[in-house]
């Protein structure tokens, strides 16, 4: 079976070739009968002062609060496939407490893809006294956007409240380096991933700042097979 993955589509681009499946992500324009959904881009070519000055001030608070603590941040500009299954299994811990999806083989499958057409980095941020892994960033990359395929922390398998804190601030740290390392990147917009349904999400992400805009993500299969795939694949997240 061919896979072709589609990110980030723009008004006048040429057809894609043929394939059983054809997988868009944030589509800037309507394709057929995909998802309509909402995002926030940011803007890149803005200078650093201007992003820091979009942020929430509580958010620069938190990003100033960082430098107190003794965060690593770690950029995987090549990653491997043991790096795709050390991030699966971290996202599938912080998956059981937020009701959502794990990352499963269908998931995988079009990481291993993104590796090989140069396309995937993957972020973390390290506690450097005690070596723990706080939180990952997952993403699709091409010369002008830095779409955020994936975010985990273990903000909720925390019990202390000092525990929760420096997770709260590391998240939002590890967020804002990312963006200074696209921007360095010369890319030029940052794609959030997405404003969800759940409200707690959507809110620490326009904490940021960003122009809210629609795009039209989904699967569009054109053979039999492609279909089947696409059924089996709608049994498995029904089941979880």
């Amino acid at each position: 079976m061919t896979l072709v993955n589609c990110y980030f589509l723009k008004t006048g681009e040429t057809p894609l070739p043929s394939a059983h499946l054809i997988g868009f992500s944030h589509a800037y324009r309507p394709v057929n009968q995909l998802i309509k959904q909402t995002t926030l881009l940011i803007d890149l070519t803005k200078s650093e002062e201007q992003l820091l000055k979009d942020l929430h001030r509580t958010t620069r608070k938190q990003i100033r609060q960082a430098t107190k603590f003794d965060f690593q941040i770690e950029v995987i500009d090549q990653p491997t496939i043991a790096n795709i299954r050390e991030f699966q299994n971290f996202y599938n811990e912080f998956a059981k407490y937020t009701n959502t999806f794990k990352c499963g083989a269908f998931h995988v499958k079009t990481m291993e893809l993104l590796i090989e057409s140069n396309n995937l980095i993957i972020t973390r941020i390290v506690n450097g006294s005690s070596n723990e892994i706080l939180g990952y960033q997952v993403y699709i990359t091409d010369k002008e956007t830095a779409f955020s395929l994936y975010s985990a922390s273990h903000f909720r398998l925390k019990n202390d409240s000092t525990d929760k804190r420096m997770l709260s601030i590391a998240s939002r740290y590890l967020l804002w380096k990312n963006i200074l390392y696209f921007k360095g990147r010369r890319n030029l917009v940052y794609d959030m991933g997405g404003l969800t349904s759940n409200d707690n999400i959507s809110s620490f992400k326009m904490e940021f700042g960003g122009e809210i805009t629609e795009v039209y993500s989904g699967y569009e299969a054109s053979s039999l097979i492609g279909k089947l795939v696409l059924w089996g694949r709608t049994i498995k997240l029904r089941k979880g």
